[in-house]
């Protein structure tokens, strides 16, 4: 430590602040070139991954979009960096500084170690394609929602309860990707055990023709109904599923959900619900009291 306290005292003498407007100039014109640089190759990013092109399959373009953050985000860092040695090295020499900061980093190694990780963990993410931005995924069994952003140290994933969850990308150890291919949106339809089934799925089957029909950009492939998957005790249970992207998934469940039960009103099919019936024990001894009293006068 007193190795380090001299030798940035040695390098602090070392600075000459003769001709500073020179060396301002020099300055303002590195500044200049990050500005036109970081637009620039922005520009030929946008190029490369170009999520908006035609043709592309959503999990594509939610990939593209990824690579394309990811690699701003390291080309940012990387020009920054070197206009900071540039202007740095107006001043002091910078392969001492270098040098200095090779011993100082032996001293910060092991708390620069969950660092190294995150960043380490942030590439093999993005070039394994393990999860993109606009996925559906559940972190740790306990946090779940949509992929928002996936930077080099961290992701921040939206939850729908409209929080934003950012966890360290070291620190992901149990990741579900519910967007890799297809998600099944599922609707489960209770019916009194009075029904007919029959009767019941061949509507349901017309429900889903018509959302299938009048709702293209929901319903890519039709819904089908699996039919009676459970015996609840009040309840028959009835099962439509269909194929969704995660993005589409809870819109088309909603949709499924709000039609069905606009036809069983309409057809008069009665849904199991949870009733109480309340008996008030003066009521019932007066109305068997009457009771009694006819019969007495028959």
């Amino acid at each position: 430590m007193e190795y380090l306290t001299t030798s940035f005292s040695s390098y602090l003498s070392q600075i000459d602040f003769s001709s500073l407007l020179h060396k301002g100039l020099i300055t303002g014109i590195v500044l200049i070139a990050v500005v036109i640089s970081l637009k620039i190759t922005f520009s030929v990013v946008d190029r490369i991954f170009n999520g908006e092109k035609n043709g592309l399959e959503p999990r594509d373009s939610r990939r593209i979009v990824t690579l394309n953050r990811v690699t701003k985000t390291a080309a940012r860092a990387s020009i920054w960096t070197l206009a900071g040695l540039i202007i740095l090295g107006q001043f002091i020499n910078v392969g001492s500084l270098l040098a200095v900061a090779g011993v100082g980093t032996l001293a910060i190694g092991f708390g620069a170690q969950g660092i190294v990780e995150d960043v380490m963990s942030g590439f093999v993410i993005v070039f394994e394609n393990q999860f993109s931005v606009g996925d559906y995924v559940i972190i740790d069994e306990t946090h779940y929602g949509i992929v928002e952003a996936i930077g080099i140290r961290t992701t921040s994933v939206r939850e729908f309860n409209g929080g934003l969850f950012i966890i360290h990308n070291g620190k992901i150890d149990r990741l579900v990707n519910y967007s890799k291919g297809h998600m099944k949106a599922i609707v489960e339809v209770g019916i009194a055990y009075e029904e007919d089934a029959n009767k019941v799925m061949k509507i349901l089957e017309e429900v889903c023709e018509d959302l299938y029909e009048n709702h293209e950009e929901l319903f890519k492939i039709r819904p089908e109904i699996q039919g009676i998957t459970r015996l609840d005790p009040s309840a028959v249970i009835i099962r439509v599923v269909c194929d969704e992207d995660a993005s589409s998934k809870f819109a088309a469940e909603n949709l499924l959900r709000q039609r069905i039960k606009e036809v069983f009103d309409e057809e008069g099919i009665e849904i199991p619900y949870n009733k109480t019936v309340i008996y008030n024990r003066d009521s019932v001894r007066g109305t068997n009291e009457k009771e009694a009293e006819v019969k007495n006068g028959d």
